[in-house]
């Protein structure tokens, strides 16, 4: 059996396993909970994509945020980060940073623009205007802290291949700023090309592990502007970065891709017929989306 097929079928053994609640009506998911094609009855964010629907991988605010967190991030834009929270595993802001507020999510790569930074997420995590809050570790010191980093400056939301927003990160905290992927290194570059590529994404899918985990899978369908591959998915992984191989910027996680016809619900087939069950938006149409801002390598490529 060749190295690919082994892959993918860890890949679906570790879907199967995974134990999942029902989808209740219109309630979302917390961070943690694995995605699968099931929720898509009665969801009322799937999104058309091919012959089916696709879902949107943002998680529900977590639970230990209370309003009086929220009202003294109101205050003073920081707020010590209660022990309910899980233990961030980044510093700063980065590639792979946890969003908490609006929505839990996963924070992409670090653009720049006239000597601004700004960071990447999923478009259906956030809309223009809307501050974003993440749970991270403060620079220097191991002190998890909840940090309102700045606005919402682009969002688009427009199903699979058009699904990037990009938050502007306030002049205060540019020192927090580190532009490699957590955990899985990168970006150096950008990727434009096609056929069979591994990729890395860094996301916080809590279920997996507690303070975000890096997951790799078998890129195998790559279009215009969106892209496929197979890899566990969770709820929060939304907004993912995503790297190849030569840790080149693939683009983001954005969606758990469709059913084709009556195959079994963990091979999920993309366009190209093989299988894959996550896809998200290729790094050339972020950038198209991003307003003049352009994307910043880790100081650690060669």
């Amino acid at each position: 059996m060749s190295k690919l097929r082994v892959g993918i079928i860890a890949v679906v053994a570790l879907s199967i396993l995974v134990a999942v609640p029902a989808l209740a009506g219109t309630a979302g998911f917390q961070a943690g909970t694995p995605a699968l094609p099931a929720h898509v009855a009665g969801n009322p964010e799937a999104v058309p994509y091919e012959s089916g629907l696709a879902i949107p991988l943002k998680a529900d605010r977590p639970a230990w945020l209370t309003p009086e967190i929220e009202a003294e991030l109101d205050r003073n834009g920081q707020a010590a980060a209660p022990v309910d929270a899980p233990l961030p595993s980044q510093v700063g802001i980065r590639p792979g940073s946890e969003m908490v507020l609006p929505v839990g999510c996963t924070m992409n790569f670090i653009f720049q623009k006239s000597g601004v930074y700004a960071i990447g997420t999923a478009g259906h995590c956030v809309k223009v205007g809307d501050d974003v809050t993440l749970l991270t570790l403060a620079p220097g010191t191991e002190n998890p802290v909840l940090v309102r980093i700045g606005k919402t400056v682009v969002s688009k939301d427009a199903g699979v291949g058009n699904d990037f927003a990009l938050v502007a990160i306030r002049p205060e905290l540019q020192s927090w700023v580190f532009p490699t992927i957590a955990g899985v290194g990168g970006p150096c570059g950008a990727f434009y090309g096609s056929g069979i590529e591994t990729v890395w994404h860094y996301g916080h899918g809590l279920g997996i592990g507690t303070g975000g985990t890096p997951r790799a899978g078998y890129a195998l369908g790559w279009k215009t502007d969106s892209f496929g591959w197979g890899s566990p998915a969770i709820y929060g992984d939304s907004g993912s970065p995503v790297r190849v191989t030569d840790l080149k910027a693939a683009g983001n996680l954005t969606h758990l891709l469709p059913l084709v016809g009556s195959v079994p619900s963990t091979w999920i087939k993309d366009w190209s017929g093989t299988a894959s069950v996550i896809g998200g938006t290729r790094i050339g149409k972020m950038l198209q989306l991003a307003k003049g801002y352009s994307l910043v390598n880790s100081p650690l490529c060669l």
